[in-house]
């Protein structure tokens, strides 16, 4: 499958998408300049909308103006569930349940970023949430690209001192992680294998939300429209317990944007740009 492909496209915009495209579209343009391969990372809380731009940006530079482009997402690293398994029991159990740091096969996503840079063939694996699994190998995508664009909720983030672990940010950590044993864990793999995976980046845009219930409410909106296009996905009870685990790292990150970020995208409620920081954020247009 041509990398260039996308599921967006742009010829059925709806009015919110065609003025969700005059708001980007400049900056898509600005990617066409840039010297290839180019390495975009896109961090944005679960719901923000990150996906989405990556697929838009993957479908204006790919039909509008010739770029193959590919998009990774940082989920489609996850170790299986196999492997998360192993780690529950080696290390804490709270790393059976993917998303954090440390469930990710950062060592393959670096080896993806080599293979890259130095113009070989890629072939993206794509993560089946449905089956806690890679895809088979017969539905990774493969081809060359001048772009890759890589998205993920924890792109860029820093790690936090051992003053910021003690205490527990949830009921989740003060219940099954008493000790700090999986905090630790999560926060010294980010500081380690995580940021030699985040430097490989020549650029990173951060879609910063305004606040931690606007996460909430967007990730419960994600699992209602899953539920009603696939018939099945979390309750409001599961879906609560799972976003404690990203709870720590996330309001982390409000707090402390990444600070390799040249554009940081402030949004309202509702996904709208407010505001735009960060050393390349005056050719914005709100």
């Amino acid at each position: 499958m041509d990398l260039s492909d996308s599921t967006l496209g742009l010829e059925r915009l709806t009015p919110e998408l065609a003025i969700f495209r005059q708001q980007w579209r400049p900056l898509a343009r600005q990617l066409t300049g840039l010297k290839t391969p180019y390495v975009l990372g896109i961090n944005g809380a679960q719901g923000s909308g990150k996906s989405t731009l990556a697929r838009y940006l993957q479908a204006e530079l790919g039909q509008t103006f010739g770029l193959q482009v590919a998009v990774l997402s940082l989920d489609d690293l996850y170790y299986p569930q196999s492997h998360r398994r192993w780690l529950a029991t080696q290390v804490h159990p709270l790393l059976a349940t993917r998303g954090v740091p440390g469930t990710h096969d950062i060592s393959l996503g670096l080896e993806l970023l080599r293979r890259f840079r130095t113009g070989q063939e890629l072939s993206l694996p794509r993560f089946d949430k449905s089956k806690d699994g890679r895809a088979t190998e017969g539905e990774w995508l493969e081809g060359p690209a001048d772009i890759l664009i890589v998205e993920g909720w924890c792109l860029g983030a820093e790690s936090q001192t051992e003053a910021e672990l003690v205490l527990p940010i949830n009921e989740l950590e003060e219940r099954e992680d008493t000790d700090g044993v999986w905090r630790s864990y999560v926060n010294n793999c980010l500081a380690t294998d995580y940021q030699r995976f985040f430097t490989a980046l020549d650029e990173l845009w951060v879609l910063q939300a305004p606040d931690w219930q606007s996460v909430l409410h967007w990730r419960a909106e994600q699992e209602q429209k899953l539920r009603q296009t696939r018939g099945k996905g979390m309750d409001a009870q599961q879906l609560a317990r799972f976003m404690l685990h990203y709870q720590r790292l996330t309001c982390h990150q409000l707090e402390n944007p990444p600070v390799a970020a040249t554009r940081i995208f402030q949004l309202d409620s509702r996904r709208r740009v407010q505001t735009v920081t960060g050393r390349a954020a005056h050719d914005w247009q709100i």
